[in-house]
């Protein structure tokens, strides 16, 4: 498992014109993980810092998309929250400082994103994100299957039935290497259908 994690990872990670747009992704569910103390307010800051400076970086590939847009749009509300934070060495952050921020993380995102927030947002953010990141062919299916998949631990509202069949593709994806390519498809195939359905659509 962890051998295919990190093949996707260096395939995702290969395109150094789509470093902008990885990063965007990771921290749009950096911060709705934060909502499961999947990692710590540092993680997130760090993210920014590099998503702020990959933004004025010549060559990086963008879209021009409703999502994309939702997300740079993400990155100028938390600015005033974290902006000046970010731009400091994270060891010199204290971590009542580091907490003061967190609710904000939390919440930003999917009402700037999903225009809405509130219980069960944090999970749809991280279904939505990766499965336009998908759509957009910034992120692996494997990878996105794999991240909606692992929240299942938290037991999250799940209105659109999305953990059961991410968590058996990701198992199917990792256990039959000879099928790999029908698996990453059927998972492409699910996540269109969410999108599909889902009340927040991409214009």
């Amino acid at each position: 498992m962890q051998e295919v994690a990190r093949h996707e990872l260096g395939l995702v990670e290969s395109r150094p014109q789509w470093r902008l747009r990885v990063r965007l992704m990771a921290l749009i569910d950096l911060c709705a993980r934060l909502y499961f103390d999947d990692h710590p307010v540092s993680v997130v800051l760090k993210c920014y810092r590099e998503v702020d400076d990959l933004r004025v970086e010549p060559g990086q590939a963008r879209t021009g998309t409703d999502f994309e847009t939702r997300c740079l749009r993400c990155v100028d509300a938390l600015r005033p929250v974290i902006g000046a934070m970010a731009a400091r060495p994270i060891e010199e952050i204290p971590f009542d400082e580091q907490d003061a921020v967190a609710a904000d993380l939390v919440s930003i995102p999917p009402e700037v994103v999903l225009g809405r927030a509130g219980p069960g947002s944090q999970f749809e953010l991280v279904c939505w994100n990766q499965a336009n990141a998908v759509a957009e062919d910034v992120q692996r299916p494997y990878r996105a299957a794999r991240a909606i998949a692992a929240e299942g631990f938290h037991d999250p509202v799940d209105v659109f039935g999305l953990v059961e069949p991410m968590t058996a593709l990701t198992e199917r994806y990792e256990d039959q290497p000879q099928d790999r390519a029908a698996t990453a498809a059927e998972i492409v195939r699910v996540l269109d259908e969410y999108r599909a359905a889902a009340p927040w659509p991409v214009t």
